[in-house]
Parts: structure tokens; sequence; C-alpha cells
């Protein structure tokens, strides 16, 4: 894939200065970030623009028979068919979807296509969201490069995250705008290099810290760049997100499948520790001579995130801010 600079008015590259930050009372839109991320880096925008094409999706992960890009599937994981997904379990599942599909047609009566952006990290949410408004826009008959991607890289964030949104922007066929800071400066930034954006895609769910009293169209706080913030997925639940991917067979990043369970930047995650494999689940061999036990896997393994049981630890392995 290739990638150039966008040379046009608004989307013009160049370093900026780092915002000044000031401290404030916690806020909704300050605390309900979904993992951005915070640099001392400039803030820059690029953009990787590929073929405007209608929008294709990988084979054998989704509803088309067919890609251009088998390089690309053979990068991703194999997705194994771990849940046995009762007929109860699909229903809420189209359900949710259907849900989903009419938020975002009542989006479009709103504001043009034109106006809106999606809000990308990597993370499950956010790839359930960008599948869901792919396929969306594919029946609508509307090119997946119209509505942007807004990704905030920072130079703490997981390289798995960083090689998988690469491999989205490619495959989904979209846009990438791309800043380096902190959400609040990455729209802010925005806003002064595309003002004709209006409102904003975000995955939110309502048990995200601070997200519980989020609306499903909220403005943004009165201190931010003015615009409308879209929930499409407020009211799912942490085992809705999975039973999804793997009904469609979504590709995520590879370190969903290593315990990950909510996903930030290296210096502030770890694996679920409640995903922690214990010498219980191990294959173990007893020796007869001195009955010493010994165990063939390595103990300090993790079960993959949809094994989580309780979705209330589902934040268990990020750790505290310092």
């Amino acid at each position: 894939m290739s990638y150039w600079r966008v040379t046009s008015s608004f989307l013009l590259a160049r370093a900026r200065p780092r915002l000044l930050q000031t401290l404030r009372p916690p806020s909704t839109m300050n605390e309900c970030r979904k993992n951005t991320n915070i640099t001392a880096n400039n803030n820059t925008i690029l953009c990787d623009k590929t073929i405007s094409k209608k929008h294709l999706f990988l084979e054998k992960r989704s509803m088309s028979s067919h890609t251009d890009d088998t390089k690309d599937s053979k990068a991703t994981q194999d997705l194994p068919n771990p849940l046995e997904l009762t007929p109860q379990d699909r229903l809420a599942i189209e359900e949710r979807q259907n849900k989903a599909f009419a938020f975002f047609a009542e989006t479009l009566q709103i504001y043009g296509v034109e106006e809106l952006i999606f809000c990308f990290n990597g993370g499950k949410d956010c790839t359930v969201l960008l599948d869901l408004l792919m396929r969306f826009l594919r029946q609508q008959n509307i090119s997946s490069g119209d509505i942007p991607m807004l990704y905030i890289k920072s130079g703490d964030s997981f390289a798995e995250i960083d090689d998988f949104v690469k491999r989205c922007v490619r495959n989904y066929r979209v846009e990438l705008v791309q800043y380096e800071g902190s959400l609040k400066e990455a729209l802010t930034h925005m806003s002064a290099d595309m003002p004709r954006i209006r409102a904003v895609f975000v995955g939110s769910r309502n048990t995200d810290p601070y997200c519980q009293h989020l609306a499903p169209m909220q403005p943004t706080d009165n201190d931010w760049p003015p615009m409308m913030r879209l929930n499409p997925l407020l009211e799912w639940s942490y085992h809705d997100v999975w039973h999804y991917i793997h009904m469609n067979s979504v590709p995520y990043c590879s370190l969903y499948d290593r315990g990950y369970t909510s996903i930030g930047n290296r210096s502030n995650t770890i694996p679920n520790p409640h995903l922690r494999r214990t010498d219980a689940q191990c294959a173990c061999d007893t020796d007869t001579a001195n009955t010493d036990t010994v165990c063939s896997c390595d103990p300090s393994g993790y079960r993959p995130a949809w094994e989580l049981q309780d979705a209330t630890m589902e934040r268990a392995g990020r750790l505290p801010r310092k």
C-alpha cells in the first residue's frame, strides 16, 4: 500500500505546536476517551489514500465472498470458533445490528456523508463499529472512502495495534486521517483542517468509565471543538461485541488472542489477570520416581479475551494512572 500526503487546504500535512494542557474537573468528554493517547510529539495529519472503490471484505471473514488482497487475508489470523452461540444469542446480535443500521440511517438524515468521520483505535469496540458502518454503507451504495477514519497515533502504542489499523485501512478501503496527541487536540486540529466535519462516530459503550450517562447523539463539552458525538454501540455488552465478531468472522487485533481485554498503551495495559492459565489447565506428567509434576504448557500464558466470564473485569488489565 502506498502512502501520500494530502496537499489540499484542509488536509495540509504540517507540524503543530502541542497545546498547553490545563487542569480541569473531569467531564464526560474528557474522561470517556476510549484508549486515546498522549505523546510529546507534534500533531500531524497524514492520509493513507486507497483506490476509491466500494467496500470489499476479507475473504471468508465477512459477508462478501471475494477480495483482491489475498496477501492480507493470510496476514490476518485464522479466526477460531470458540463460541457455540445459541439461537437467542444470534437473534440478540441481529437486533443490535438492526438498531445500529437504523442509527446510521437516522444520522444520514441529519448530516451529509461528507460531514461525518469515525474515530478508530484498533480496539474490539471500534472494530465492530467499523465493520457495521462499512456494511451499512455498502448496502446504501455509498463508497467506504466517503467517511474517513480518524486514528490518534502514539509513540507508546502497541505495534500490533498500529499494524492492525493499517490492515483495516487497506481491507475496508477507507481514508486514514492521522494525528498525534490527545483526542481533544486531534479534534481541535481536525476541526481547523477539515471544517466540513460536524459529527464523529465513537465506539463507546455505557459500561466504559464515565460513559454510563452518554446519549446516542451528544454534543461535545463546551471546552471541546463543537461537534456531535455519535455513539451507536452504547447498549452493547462486552459479550455482545465478541458475539458479533465471531458471528460475522470479523478480523480483530491479535492482542486479544493473548489475554488482553481492554487495550490502551503499552505503559498502562497488561493481559487480564483473570484470563491467566493455571497449571490445572495444562497437560502435566508426573514422574513416579520422585513424584515431581512437569507441565508442558507455559503457566504465564493467557486465554483469549472472549473467554472472560465476568464482563465487569474487562478493564482488570488496565494499570492505574500515575
